[in-house]
């Protein structure tokens, strides 16, 4: 990360303008420069260990076993398999905001803005998934009420529904790397 440094102001040059070169050569980066080897390995160690590796990971798990039990009873249907995936993914756009709001429990979290992503995109498959459902209910329901007859607006929920269930099982899958696929992405 390079520091910013006020620049004086010349003329033409407002007095708000930030230096972003990089700071000068200090004896770690000298000897880093005469093929240290050993330091250079260890810098980026520390620069790692800024973040929290294992932040959030009781959170993610949470949030992948609602987002997958609320998958799977969504298809069982019926009264309670509908009511009960509702609750999850209730459930998980409440831990997935959680993470990425960094409000509540998540506000201590030291997360690599790399993996907060994961969280973010997590939450925005499962809203959208959502908005998407309660417009395919009013379709389908409105057509109904309407009298359609030809099956148009049955046809246009459906896909949505479709859609909404692809959705589903890629904020299951975002939720999976945000929990266990840290490492194996290149995000911590």
């Amino acid at each position: 990360m390079t520091e910013t440094k006020p620049v004086e102001p010349t003329s033409g040059t407002p007095a708000n303008v930030y230096d972003h070169s990089a700071p000068a050569a200090t004896a770690e980066t000298k000897a880093d420069a005469d093929g240290d080897v050993e330091a250079q390995k260890a810098a980026p160690a520390a620069a790692a260990s800024a973040y929290d590796d294992e932040a959030g990971k009781s959170i993610g798990i949470a949030m992948f076993i609602c987002i997958v039990v609320g998958f799977a009873l969504g298809w069982i249907g019926g009264g309670v398999g509908s009511w009960i995936s509702f609750i999850c993914l209730i459930a998980a756009i409440v831990l997935s905001s959680t993470i990425t709001c960094g409000c509540c429990c998540g506000s201590n979290l030291n997360l690599n803005p790399k993996v907060k992503r994961w969280s973010t995109a997590t939450l925005l498959c499962l809203v959208i998934q959502w908005v998407l459902a309660i417009i395919a209910i009013f379709i389908a329901y409105g057509g109904a009420a309407m009298g359609d007859t030809t099956g148009a607006s049955i046809g246009v929920a459906t896909a949505l529904l479709v859609v909404t269930q692809i959705l589903y099982i890629l904020a299951g899958v975002f939720a999976g790397v945000f929990t266990w696929g840290r490492k194996s992405c290149g995000n911590a």
